[in-house]
């Protein structure tokens, strides 16, 4: 578990006065401190669960402040000036996740015990569309290695797929990002893909299970993001893909990811 001794170990240059704001103790520079500690650089970080380490870490400092006090301060003092490229070696995403970036020659990014991994984009997207298609009361499929990233659905996600006849196919299917099934067959396949040039693999395991097993009656689906739509066409038009022109819907991101808060 992370503690907030880090702020105890961080190195102060005395010959190189900090600004007022970053005064040892404010609340930046203590928040840069665990960010840009060897144990945290590389991790994500979200502000919530930075605000809670540095509110632990230093109480008496921040007396009578919640939280949530901390962590929109840590976004108004912090993220605003980060994105602006003040700090080079703290890069910030949407939705208010810190991430403490390693500086170079500072080794590979690690994770810190006690802090869990938030969702990747893909891993969001992945969790929204078995959760429509649990609601809809279909029996959802996941790639095994993708399970434990969706604890919330657990034990709703069904371990086997319907036996396709060839073992390529087979192999494939259960590599599709998501695999929703209907009265026990296939009903609808969705790939989904951050960056649609590296996109083949997934469009050849759709590919696959087509040619095994028909199109399922709700289609074949690739979700990507939204700047990304004209780089799949380009994708589709491979001869070796061009069966899943027509066939292959694309999904811009924008029309199933909900706005995710913190």
């Amino acid at each position: 578990m992370l503690h907030l001794d880090l702020l105890d170990s961080a190195i102060v240059d005395p010959a190189k006065p900090a600004p007022v704001r970053h005064r040892p103790g404010s609340l930046a520079d203590d928040a840069l401190t665990v960010l840009r500690h060897p144990q945290v650089l590389g991790s994500w970080v979200h502000a919530n669960r930075l605000a809670e380490l540095l509110a632990t870490a230093s109480g008496p400092r921040r007396a009578g402040k919640t939280t949530a006090q901390i962590a929109n301060e840590l976004r108004a003092k912090l993220l605003t000036l980060a994105r602006s490229k003040r700090y080079p070696d703290i890069e910030v995403k949407p939705k208010s996740l810190i991430r403490a970036v390693a500086l170079s020659g500072a080794g590979a990014p690690a994770t810190v015990a006690g802090l869990p991994r938030p969702l990747s984009r893909h891993e969001r997207l992945q969790g929204l569309l078995a959760s429509v298609h649990l609601l809809l009361g279909d029996a959802v499929y996941l790639p095994p290695g993708d399970r434990g990233r969706h604890p919330s659905l657990g034990s709703r996600l069904t371990p086997t797929l319907p036996t396709l006849g060839q073992a390529a196919a087979k192999r494939s299917l259960a590599q599709v990002d998501v695999v929703a099934l209907r009265d026990g067959r296939l009903h609808r396949l969705y790939e989904i893909e951050t960056d649609a040039g590296k996109a083949t693999k997934a469009l050849v395991r759709l590919n696959d299970v087509l040619a095994a097993a028909g199109t399922p009656p709700g289609g074949v689906v690739t979700a990507v993001p939204d700047k990304q739509i004209a780089r799949l066409h380009q994708e589709l038009e491979r001869p070796t893909l061009r069966t899943l022109l027509g066939v292959c819907r694309i999904l811009p991101f924008s029309e199933i990811e909900d706005p995710f808060d913190p």
